[in-house]
């Protein structure tokens, strides 16, 4: 290893010849606006305080490359392992002084000083340019097209173009604003700007040096580490087959700057990610994605490794194909992986990826596997409507491969789901008066609009044909969010109670925003009249034959059944043999006091009073608010139970529903939840 502190003049060899390129294993162009912005900053800084005589040196950080001898018999050839993203972005800002002084007499010698800074004048190909970024993202394209001052192409993904523009600009408002002196500032870029150029061997383990240089500050993504690793493992007559024939397609499928879903992953590290979860049964933290993948090729020989790449690169497919349905060639395929995406099934891809190459390889049928899809799609939306938590299926999914067997593919995977926490008819029609399903995020109103079209669908069914909405569908609250005095008014005197339903399964519809403008806080009435005549048949045979002439909360709860009948004939229970009867609770422990209790409602009246010795004065605003229909001051019947502090509490509920009241009133009252538990017989 040599290192020397070098001047950006003679980095760029002082306008004679010189070539940098990176190898494979170097990401992408990556600087960003605080990156550029950072950098000019700096530059203005040192102009502010250059002295020709004796130029103020400013560090640049370092340089690592490996002398790869010379080309064209003169031109030195270097492989940049460390600093791309400056070298580039200087580039780019030469670039663009040109750009700026280019048809100004004035500056005609600076323009072709510059010029030298850029290019091999003498050389053609790829050897004509001083520097050649990576070919990921295009970065290559853009950069040699703004160099050689052509249109970078469009629609592409490199930061590179941006970089040129905004640098551009910069310095454009800067002549303009401040009168800066182009030789100067020329000058402060050649002789000021200094790094320590380090010169490697390539017996000195390159990739090695770059893996130490990155990781450990943890600047790199793990998909970064993981194409360094490669370089690593592969000899240097193998990385060039590898690199083009599969690495560089994947990388070209599942960019790392798009995310996936909630865990805004880059697409190649969540696919790598999810890929060792199916291979696993385990689904492991999204940092030791590179030390998964470093530890599985570290056992292997290099025809062993090319191997898992070649079938890392079939999985990288189906990957692309479960992110971008409209990918996957056959139709009834493709929908079903549009409604899957719809649910937001990244938890379940580990299980998908097993799913797509059984049947991409013969394993099972192409019916097995879309009864494999509609199964999965049936288990989403019946742990979406019941609001479970995914957390438990990051677990469930990698370990569901144990469970199935090829040959009987589509029922054991039946019985595995239907034994996996999936939610019972009783359950769900217990949560549907309950649950609280619409939320202010796009996905779950995507979700309750596929859920509502797929009931529309059922009650055309035999029909010949269905109805579907003319735009976008919204979710529409029968009650509206905001109740107007005439709402009140029809509500009555339990309109508190009736409004704590107000995002529950029966308080819901769907329709076209236009019609969400017309129908906004409009009376029932009205509302009523409008549905009726909705070309939905969700909504036309609801309003027209079975709605009543009072929308209160017993009406919520009657149309949340209605509903829910269908859903379950659409989404039918998957545990045929689930167990029906009902647990007995005997007693609720809260803080290592045990309360005995002899029915649910007892659960309830003694996790409420409980609640109120907890939070004292600040009971109404810490649960009360929190959960207003289920408390009340003044009771219209003898569902209620009156509370220590005279308010009272709504107990005629299911024993689900009472665990999940009674569980809300746990987490507001701030009550520890490991604190609280209810023994059952």
């Amino acid at each position: 290893m040599k290192a020397d502190s070098l001047h950006m003049a003679k980095v760029f060899s002082s306008g004679g010849d010189v070539h940098y390129v990176l190898p494979h294993f170097q990401r992408e162009y990556a600087w960003e606006k605080p990156e550029w912005q950072t950098l000019l900053t700096d530059i203005f800084s040192v102009y502010e305080i250059y002295d020709d005589e004796q130029p103020p040196e400013h560090f640049m950080g370092s340089l690592v490359v490996i002398n790869d001898g010379t080309q064209a018999g003169t031109v030195p050839v270097f492989r940049l392992v460390d600093g791309q993203q400056r070298l580039t972005t200087l580039s780019l800002l030469l670039c663009a002084l040109e750009r700026l002084l280019d048809g100004d007499d004035t500056y005609s010698s600076l323009c072709r000083k510059l010029r030298r800074m850029l290019v091999n004048q003498d050389e053609s190909g790829d050897l004509h340019y001083k520097l050649l970024p990576t070919v990921k993202y295009s970065d290559r394209a853009c950069y040699c097209a703004i160099v050689t001052g052509r249109q970078p192409p469009e629609s592409v993904e490199s930061k590179v173009p941006e970089a040129f523009i905004y640098l551009t600009s910069q310095l454009d408002n800067r002549f303009k604003s401040d009168g800066i002196d182009a030789h100067r500032l020329f000058n402060v870029l050649m002789t000021s700007l200094q790094v320590v150029f380090i010169n490697l061997s390539p017996n000195e383990r390159p990739y090695e040096i770059f893996e130490s240089l990155n990781y450990k500050g943890k600047s790199l993504t793990q998909a970064d580490l993981v194409r360094n690793y490669i370089a690593m493992k592969l000899p240097p007559e193998r990385q060039e087959p590898v690199f083009t024939g599969l690495w560089s397609p994947i990388e070209e499928m599942l960019l790392e700057k798009r995310t996936v879903g909630r865990s805004r992953l880059g697409e190649l590290t969540a696919f790598l990610r999810h890929y060792f979860a199916y291979l696993s049964g385990v689904l492991i933290n999204e940092e030791h994605v590179y030390s998964r993948f470093r530890d599985r090729g570290q056992a292997m020989s290099v025809a062993e490794f090319e191997q898992e790449l070649t079938h890392i690169k079939r999985f990288a497919r189906y990957y692309d194909r479960l992110l971008r349905p409209q990918r996957e060639l056959d139709i009834e395929v493709r929908q079903q992986l549009e409604r899957l995406r719809i649910l937001e099934s990244a938890t379940g891809y580990p299980f998908l990826l097993f799913m797509y190459d059984e049947w991409q390889q013969g394993n099972i049928s192409r019916d097995e596997f879309l009864a494999g899809l509609r199964l999965i799609e049936t288990y989403m939306v019946r742990r979406f409507l019941n609001r479970d938590s995914t957390n438990y299926l990051n677990k469930m999914f990698p370990v569901l491969i144990r469970d199935i067997q090829v040959t009987n593919f589509a029922a054991s995977l039946r019985r595995a789901l239907g034994t996996r926490n999936e939610p019972s008819d009783v359950r769900l029609r217990q949560s549907a008066e309950t649950v609280e399903l619409y939320g202010k995020d796009s996905s779950t109103r995507q979700k309750l609009a596929l859920v509502f079209d797929a009931i529309n669908r059922q009650l055309s069914a035999g029909s010949g044909a269905y109805t579907v909405l003319s735009d976008d569908p919204t979710i529409e609250h029968i009650m509206p969010q905001t109740l107007t005095d005439a709402w009140q008014r029809h509500l009555g005197e339990n309109w508190q109670q009736d409004f704590g339903l107000l995002h529950t399964l029966g308080n819901l519809t769907v329709v076209t925003l236009d019609w969400n403008s017309q129908l906004s806080n409009s009376r029932y009435d009205v509302k009523r009249q409008k549905l009726a005549e909705h070309g939905l048949l969700l909504n036309q045979v609801y309003f027209r034959k079975q709605a009543p002439d009072v929308w209160n909360g017993q009406s919520i709860r009657t149309r949340a059944q209605w509903l829910m009948a269908r859903i379950t004939e659409n989404w039918p229970q998957l545990n045929e043999t689930a167990a029906t009867w009902e647990e007995k609770p005997k007693a609720v422990v809260i803080l290592d006091e045990v309360y005995p209790v002899y029915s649910w409602r007892d659960v309830l009246r003694r996790t409420a009073e409980f609640a109120v010795q907890w939070c004292g004065d600040k009971f109404e605003e810490q649960v009360v608010a929190k959960r207003a229909s289920y408390f009340i001051r003044e009771p219209s019947n003898d569902a209620w139970h009156k509370l220590n502090n005279g308010w009272w509490v709504y107990v005629n509920l299911s024993a689900d529903a009472i665990k999940q009241v009674s569980a809300a009133i746990i987490e507001a009252a701030d009550i520890p939840k490991d604190e609280y538990d209810v023994k059952l017989w």
